[in-house]
């Protein structure tokens, strides 16, 4: 009789487990289907002058909102400051698109995903975090050569 329990108990955990990597792996695709239908933008503002593209920066938690939007204020009125304690030094790419996911209350901040490739040291393909939204534009930045 043991025996008879311990394989019925086997296999409830294998079709659990593949119930739960096939459902893991239609969760992901339909996800990512999700965040490809969302609009498309690029990340990169002009507080330095209109000929200075720059990488926008993005932070992964809104608990780092004041410090960020303090951080931006101080740039946009001509200071070079410091970066604050807790913002990581994670920019956005200029060149490569990122969707727009939703924004906050205020407008001020867009929950933004990218896929661009930072390699595995650095957080792989896909980054999601908060950006200043009127750092969104629809096309990339004119490319100087």
């Amino acid at each position: 009789m043991n025996n008879r329990n311990s394989l019925k108990l086997i296999g409830i955990l294998l079709i659990s487990a593949i119930s739960f990597v096939v459902g893991s792996h239609i969760y992901n695709k339909k996800f990512h289907e999700n965040v490809k239908k969302q609009p498309k933008m690029y990340c990169y503002d002009y507080f330095r002058g209109k000929d200075y593209p720059v990488s926008v920066l993005i932070i992964e938690d809104l608990d780092l909102k004041q410090k960020y939007l303090h951080y931006y204020e101080q740039l946009k009125s001509g200071k070079e400051p410091y970066l604050p304690d807790g913002i990581p030094l994670k920019g956005m790419p200029q060149y490569h698109p990122v969707y727009v996911m939703e924004f906050t209350k205020d407008s001020l901040l867009a929950n933004v995903v990218s896929y661009y490739d930072r390699g595995n040291l650095l957080g792989g393909s896909y980054t999601r975090g908060w950006i200043l939204s009127e750092c969104l534009h629809e096309e990339p930045p004119k490319k100087k050569f």
